[in-house]
């Protein structure tokens, strides 16, 4: 991975901290979400084989589902609930590109 590669890596790392940490409290019509997964699907498109694209496309239809929809709260939470496991295993993912880098 070239340098930009992994300033890229730690900045998505970090966005995806962001956004798990801040997504029950955010307002569902922030766009912030939506500037992350084009970033992520940037991401997943340039470093193949770093993040799962089937878990990274499901957080983009999730953050999608919540940010252009008018749903019930009991399926915004679930929603939500579900976009957010997928941000730790791309958290996670990214940790170990990360690691594996570094180490």
């Amino acid at each position: 991975m070239s340098n930009i590669g992994f300033l890229f890596t730690v900045g998505l790392f970090a966005g995806t901290i962001w956004l798990a940490a801040t997504r029950f409290r955010m307002r569902l019509e922030n766009n912030w979400p939506l500037v992350y997964y084009l970033a992520a699907v940037v991401y997943l498109n340039s470093y193949p084989g770093t993040l799962n694209p089937y878990v990274a496309y499901v957080a983009v239809i999730s953050a999608l589902l919540l940010r252009f929809e008018f749903l019930n709260e009991r399926i915004v939470l679930l929603v939500r609930f579900i976009e957010v496991v997928a941000l730790v295993h791309m958290g996670w993912s990214l940790y170990a590109a990360l690691s594996k880098e570094l180490f």
